[in-house]
């Protein structure tokens, strides 16, 4: 009897060892290939410029140095671009949270003729590729106007390609990036709200916007929170609505769009690096191989996406529960 209890123990323990080990190896493996063109970037990055490319060593340098950093850090003009980035993107994400906020209250509490057809759109947004939605956008904003008024006034409409309005309109009026999305979040969150708070507050006399700037809102941190950062991160990284309405416009996010070799073996970085020579190391300022090339783009990269892993290090914590009660994963 004893003998059948610890052989049914010692099976046990070895099941559980071996789910264990299955779960971490599993965990483990996808981690490092999800980590691993960071990792790989981070590498590349703190190797000293003369040993680029070596065969003695793949992932610790022979020798580490911070130049690349530091030329990276030049060529981009990072604190000026930085601020200025940020800027845009905050106001996007603003505008996007105050619309997406009182749409999703609107879905989710008033009833009101034609709200499911509406909302319906709202998800076809969803499957709604954006590239087929610039070109009316662009026309718009080449020759913008409100009912006219902006011609009766000036003689003529406000062209408001490069100008960061044009995104700020659009992110108001819940055209932007993942807007429909937004708002679905939105209206998943404040139905599951109780409705008792709400009704308590409309016996006492207070209208929809009162009880919603008063009860609804501070009830649905998490889900701003959400809406914030999720906004704040995807317009951080693109690319499309930049390249329409901020055609010539280099200074509106961190990367360096002209970085291209062209024909003759010279290339766009070689210009920036006659520019500042006199605040690089001289060894380093007369570099001029392919290898470097693309090294110190990936150390812009790097560069650029070092404020979102910052703000996700800081804010990791209460954007998971967020996401847990704003009802993205039900």
């Amino acid at each position: 009897m004893i003998k059948h209890k610890w052989l049914a123990k010692a099976k046990k323990i070895s099941r559980a060892f071996l789910f264990g080990f299955f779960r971490y190896t599993l965990m483990i493996s996808l981690s490092y290939m999800i980590l691993f063109p960071l990792l790989r970037m981070v590498s590349n990055a703190i190797v000293h410029p003369h040993v680029i490319n070596s065969v003695g060593a793949i992932w610790i340098p022979q020798l580490i140095s911070l130049d690349n950093f530091r030329v990276a850090w030049h060529i981009m003009n990072f604190i000026p671009n930085l601020i200025f980035t940020t800027w845009n993107i905050g106001g996007i994400m603003i505008f996007q949270i105050i619309n997406a906020a009182l749409a999703g209250y609107a879905f989710a509490r008033l009833r009101f003729r034609g709200s499911t057809i509406l909302f319906i759109l709202v998800l076809v947004t969803f499957v709604t590729p954006t590239q087929l939605l610039f070109l009316p956008q662009r026309v718009m904003f080449q020759s913008f106007d409100i009912f006219g008024i902006i011609t009766l006034i000036r003689g003529e409409p406000l062209n408001l390609l490069s100008q960061p309005a044009a995104m700020f309109i659009m992110a108001g009026l819940g055209q932007g990036l993942a807007g429909g999305l937004f708002i679905y979040i939105f209206r998943q969150f404040f139905r599951g709200l109780p409705k008792e708070l709400e009704e308590a507050a409309y016996v006492d006399g207070a209208g929809i916007l009162r009880t919603f700037l008063t009860i609804v809102a501070p009830m649905a941190k998490p889900a701003f929170l959400t809406v914030g950062t999720l906004s704040f991160i995807w317009n951080w990284n693109d690319n499309f609505f930049p390249s329409v309405f901020y055609p010539t416009d280099q200074f509106f996010r961190l990367r360096i769009a002209t970085l291209q070799r062209f024909g003759g073996g010279t290339s766009t970085l070689q210009q920036w690096l006659l520019l500042i020579r006199g605040r690089l190391p001289q060894d380093v300022a007369t570099l001029s191989t392919p290898q470097y090339d693309v090294t110190i783009i990936s150390v812009s990269i790097l560069l650029t996406i070092l404020p979102l892993i910052l703000l996700f290090l800081i804010i990791q914590r209460q954007f998971v529960q967020g996401v847990e009660r704003s009802g993205i994963v039900g």
